[in-house]
């Protein structure tokens, strides 16, 4: 099998973080004389990548959020009363593995919705998913 069919198979099995980076990764293999399971790693882990990143891309069209947002782009210092360290506490999201609820409540303009959006952007898992455990006020 040459790269032209290689990469026509690989589409076929819907294999395309494989089939995006199959020649890069061979060059590179080759270069460093890698061993093949290593090159085979790193060729899976680039397909493991491209499915999360389209999975989690997925994700946010569906959720309705205007914005991607992280506690990393939240601007502390606009409100210095926001409790940071029960913001992180939350953003871990262990009270939907506890089976609670979370309730953000803040006046307009004080960060509630920004936190609310970083903190439904974190979900990971299928049980996470499924729970719409965080509403705002």
């Amino acid at each position: 099998m040459n790269m032209n069919e290689i990469e026509r198979a690989l589409r076929e099995l819907r294999l395309s973080g494989i089939a995006e980076t199959l020649s890069t990764r061979v060059m590179q293999a080759q270069a460093a004389q890698q061993p093949f399971l290593e090159t085979f790693a790193a060729v899976l882990q680039d397909e493991l990548d491209r499915r999360r990143s389209r999975l989690m891309e997925r994700r946010f069209k569906r959720s309705g959020l205007s914005e991607r947002a992280t506690l990393a782009d939240l601007d502390w210092r606009f409100n210095p009363k926001l409790p940071r360290q029960a913001c992180f506490e939350l953003h871990t999201l262990k009270f939907i593995a506890e089976g609670a609820n979370a309730l953000i409540i803040g006046k307009p303009g004080t960060g509630s919705y920004r936190f609310k959006n970083s903190s439904a952007q974190q979900p990971q898992s299928k049980k996470e998913r499924n729970a719409k455990n965080l509403s705002t006020t």
